[in-house]
């Protein structure tokens, strides 16, 4: 029998054996006694399992040791640890009145203090405060110090509940020593991580970490699992406020695992472990994931009424909807926090919303609406020693202050949040406050201190990224709302003509997890788990292959059943989110897995010339701002071996760039004839002002930023009227700095052979024939590919049997390229392929399932898993170079996961593309690629092969517009 159990059956039996004798001595008018004790009794036996209660029966004339008092405050302790804080309370209040019967005064103290710590737990802090200063004083009469002790923590807890956290502070201080002098080492382990949570409170971070340790320490020494799980809550909480996030995540698991083993059934507490679990992940730009986390934790705080919770879980959603840009869904929820937290009322929270509201209005462009909130936030904030608080709203003002062009303003509430921020360490508004004032600075003609805040911002955002919890998926995020102060620091750098230090910085922020791969090599989670986490990990993966399959079969149907779809697409999606944070737990659990970040060095100015392998050549990187876009061309003419960085403000704003740039590739996509006005414009906007260092080159290397990773250059029309294809090889780069990483690989490759040169898979065996279309797309329709089945045939040809394998059919498995793909140079899939806009790593490629374990869906966190040493992979089918554009980071989808699984150059498509043109461009690119030069001819290069590919269909007049020629492009190396 457990000790809870125990604990359970020791108090209904003592209930029953005492209830005759204070059914004897029970006066007038109140109810009996007696009654109340049986009628508690039955409450608890009511509330046991099965198991518990017909154990209870076969042990019903155990005789019980100890008093009832005794036994009612075990079962207390018992209840609150559940968080059954209703019937804890009818425990207390029958504690009161026993004792009051007997006349036990020490007994009626603790019964108080009981009592009063109940109401504490419910938010009553008026009861609360009512009954425990009686309880106090009825120790220090009867000089009980342990007594005593406790009381005046439950005191201090109450005045940190009312959020007057100086008084809380010297209610714990009084505790402390008494505690320490009597001996009770657990009470003394509770009120360190009081002090810890109440000097936090009150910004003083130092401190309160350092009696969280202190209690962390002798809970565990006491093995006092209850304090300790409260106490690792508290130290994440810390880490997390502190930026660093894995650690912070390491303590949360481990605070939930203690839950579980003590059985704490208390839903509030989980509540609140949740919610601390999404802040992480909203802070670490898992935006689905914070808010699948802050949705589960709001359910549970409205099932316990915790209104304060409530409010704080409002404004959580509110946050995670402005950091999405949905400000009117945002504004909502703040709306709701503030309310609620009025009605407590709650001056902490009143100031949050308020903040958040402000600074919602900022966004909207309502400036006169954002300051009023923001005042009062800021101070409500300073009133309440909020340090934390007001580093926040003072960077919110700055904001304002800058859009207002209040730069002298913005300049003073920068200065005060960077001092702020430094004394509390909060390295999250640290780096905000220190871009500010970088901002202020350059616009009152102070560079040099701007660029000294600028590069301080980028330091405290490398920590940061150092510290993020989980593999690359979880960390390609994080720095999408964190590049300012490097476009800051671009924009003054190319005004004081620092070109290839601007240069330095583009690179700098973009595609770091992808580099920091490439650099470091992917460490194997798979190998370092042990056999119960794969175990685990491989039932969750089962229950995604199995969700998959069966939303595939439904939509197949002739007859789809719509709700059965839906449900079946939120289960999926429900699986998706806890599939990802297992994998993210298990990083966490295995810091040796974690990537060095941040040491992959940034190409330097003499590398440049590396990339450009002759004077024919040109590199054009691109840095979009809000305001402005930057042109970094890079060249070298011929005999010099250096090379020359030039770089062009582009008068195109980010917002109107996203407008031109999807427009034009939805008239290619739609072989929409009206094309040719939209190419010329975006040529005269985005290459022609680097026309000095475009003339004769034939070469061209991109790397794209924002939008423009969507943007079909090859289709643009020069000055000539000639498509920019017909004059140069263009291929495309997350970074050059990547570029780089990727030419060393395809190098140290090519000296390992590979026992295949091509393994090729085309239209697999997907199921029963849906409707068919005139014009048949490699996209989520899965109608049959008979052109792609011609497609790997033809490739087979080309490559002989015995440097190839190729699958068609039902052999076309995804099992067999997870097996076999590691051992080819050339990777090559023929088939549908479908973009997942909202969850791009569950982009796929549709493939034949080959077996239970596989679904057919071979998706972009699959393809991740893969270790590819092939040269090349072509993936001829729908959108595959498409998926989420990150601030950061490039295309995140499935281009982006064959790079980090280790392909240096791939072959991907940007739009929806037709079957037969896509059979012919194939086949002329693979045989443009194996061809064998002639006398004096050098062998042509992967992007040279794809150009010459296109050009052969540009010519045919069935498949001369762009939609059929220009849909392909190369990333990465195209040598």
């Amino acid at each position: 029998m457990s000790s809870a159990s125990a604990v359970f059956f020791s108090l209904v039996l003592s209930l029953r054996l005492i209830s005759p004798v204070l059914a004897q001595t029970q006066s007038v008018p109140n109810p009996p006694i007696s009654t109340e004790v049986n009628e508690l009794a039955a409450e608890l036996v009511s509330s046991a399992s099965e198991d518990e209660q017909d154990l209870l029966m076969a042990r019903k004339k155990d005789l019980i040791n100890g008093s009832l008092l005794a036994a009612l405050k075990k079962s207390l302790d018992l209840r609150v640890l559940k968080g059954d804080f209703g019937l804890a309370q009818k425990i207390a209040k029958l504690e009161v009145r026993i004792a009051e019967k007997i006349g036990d005064r020490v007994g009626l103290g603790y019964a108080l203090c009981d009592l009063g710590s109940v109401y504490s737990r419910q938010n009553r802090t008026a009861d609360a405060l009512d009954r425990l200063p009686k309880s106090l004083a009825i120790f220090e009469e009867a000089g009980e110090k342990r007594g005593k002790a406790r009381a005046l923590q439950a005191i201090g807890y109450v005045y940190s509940l009312q959020f007057r956290y100086e008084q809380a502070v010297e209610y714990y201080e009084k505790s402390l020593p008494i505690s320490e002098e009597v001996g009770d080492r657990n009470l003394t382990a509770l009120i360190f991580n009081s002090l810890g949570l109440a000097h936090t409170a009150l910004g003083r971070y130092d401190a309160g970490i350092e009696f969280y340790q202190k209690s962390r320490a002798l809970c565990e020494e006491l093995d006092d699992k209850a304090t300790l799980e409260v106490a690792l809550n508290n130290i994440a909480t810390y880490y997390s406020a502190h930026g660093r996030y894995a650690e912070a995540l390491e303590h949360l698991q481990k605070s939930l695992k203690i839950k579980e083993e003590i059985g704490s059934g208390n839903r509030q507490s989980l509540a609140y472990r949740l919610q601390n679990i999404g802040l992480i992940y909203r802070r670490q730009g898992r935006f689905d994931q914070a808010m699948a986390y802050a949705r589960r934790s709001l359910e549970i705080l409205e099932e316990v009424n915790d209104n304060f919770g409530i409010a704080n879980l409002q404004n959580n959603i509110g946050v995670i909807y402005k950091s999405q840009g949905l400000y009117e869904q945002a504004l909502e929820w703040f709306q709701k926090s503030l309310k609620r937290y009025e009605s407590i009322p709650a001056e902490s929270g009143i100031a949050r919303s308020l903040n958040n509201i402000g600074d919602t209005y900022r966004l909207q462009g309502h400036h006169d609406q954002a300051l009023e909130p923001l005042l009062k936030s800021l101070q409500l904030r300073q009133k309440n020693k909020d340090r934390g608080g007001v580093s926040l709203t003072l960077n919110n003002l700055a904001r304002l202050y800058e859009d207002q062009g209040k730069y002298a303003e913005m300049l003073e509430v920068s200065q005060r949040a960077v001092s702020l921020t430094e004394e509390i360490k909060d390295p999250e508004e640290l780096w905000k406050a220190q871009e500010r004032s970088g901002r202020a600075l350059r616009a009152l003609g102070r560079p040099e201190e701007a660029r000294r805040n600028f590069l301080a911002s980028i330091a405290t955002i490398e920590y940061l990224r150092r510290e993020v919890a989980g593999g690359e998926e979880q960390q390609q995020s994080f720095l999408e709302s964190r590049l300012s102060p490097w476009l800051g620091l671009i924009d003054l750098l190319v005004s004081q003509r620092e070109y290839v230090d601007a240069l330095t910085f583009a690179e700098q922020s973009k595609a770091r997890v992808l580099l920091d791969a490439l650099e470091e090599g992917r460490a194997s989670l798979r190998e370092a788990l042990s056999h119960r986490e794969r175990q685990a990990e491989e039932e969750q993966r089962l229950r995604l292959v199995s969700l998959n399959s069966q939303l595939t079969r439904e939509l197949r149907r002739d007859k789809p059943d719509s709700s059965r779809a839906n449900q079946l697409k939120a289960d999926l999606e429900k699986a998706r989110l806890e599939f990802e944070a297992l994998e993210t737990n298990l990083y966490v659990a295995h810091p040796e897995l974690k990537v060095h970040r941040g040491e992959a060095p940034i190409i330097k100015a003499d590398e440049l010339a590396a990339l450009l392998p002759d004077a024919a050549s040109v590199l054009l990187e691109y840095v979009v701002a809000d305001d402005r876009t930057f042109l970094f061309a890079v060249t070298k003419s011929a005999g010099n071996a250096d090379a020359e960085v030039r770089v062009y403000a582009l008068p195109v704003k980010r917002g109107d760039l996203a407008k031109q740039t999807e427009a034009f590739r939805e008239q290619l996509a739609g072989r929409n004839l009206g094309f040719r006005a939209s190419a010329g414009r975006l040529y005269e906007l985005l290459l022609k002002p680097a026309q000095a260092q475009l003339r004769g080159k034939t070469n061209l290397v991109i790397a794209p930023d924002a939008s423009l990773w969507d943007l079909p250059f090859q289709a643009l029309l020069t000055g000539a009227n000639r498509f920019l294809i017909e004059d140069a090889a263009i291929a495309y780069a997350p970074s050059l700095t990547a570029l780089r990483e990727m030419t060393r690989r395809r190098q140290k490759d090519a000296e390992n052979s590979v026992s295949t040169t091509l393994l090729a898979l085309g239209n697999p065996l997907l199921g029963e024939e849906t409707i068919k279309r005139a014009l048949t797309l490699r996209d989520e329709k899965l109608d049959p590919l008979p052109e792609a089945e011609q497609e790997v045939k033809a490739l087979r040809r080309l490559y002989g049997i015995s440097r190839s394998k190729v699958y068609i059919g039902a052999e076309a498995r995804e099992d067999r390229v997870k097996k076999e793909a590691g051992r080819a140079s050339i990777l090559h899939f023929a088939t549908h392929g479908m973009l997942n806009n909202a969850s791009p790593m569950y982009s796929h490629l549709a493939l034949a399932p080959g077996g239970a374990n596989e679904d057919g869906l071979l998706e972009a966190w699959e393809l991740m898993r893969l270790n590819i040493r092939a040269d090349l992979a072509v993936l001829s089918a729908c959108e595959t170079a498409r998926g989420r554009i990150g601030a950061g980071e490039g295309m995140i989808g499935l281009s982006w996961a064959m790079f980090i699984a280790g392909a240096p150059a791939i072959v991907v498509s940007q739009w929806k593309v037709e079957s037969a043109g896509t059979r012919d461009l194939m086949v002329n690119f693979h045989r443009s690629l194996i061809s064998q030069p002639g006398a004096g001819k050098a062998k042509p290069t992967k992007t040279e092969a794809l150009r010459q590919a296109a050009l052969k269909l540009m010519k045919n007049p069935e498949t001369r517009h762009p939609f059929y020629w220009a849909g392909f492009v190369l990333l990465g190396d195209g040598r």
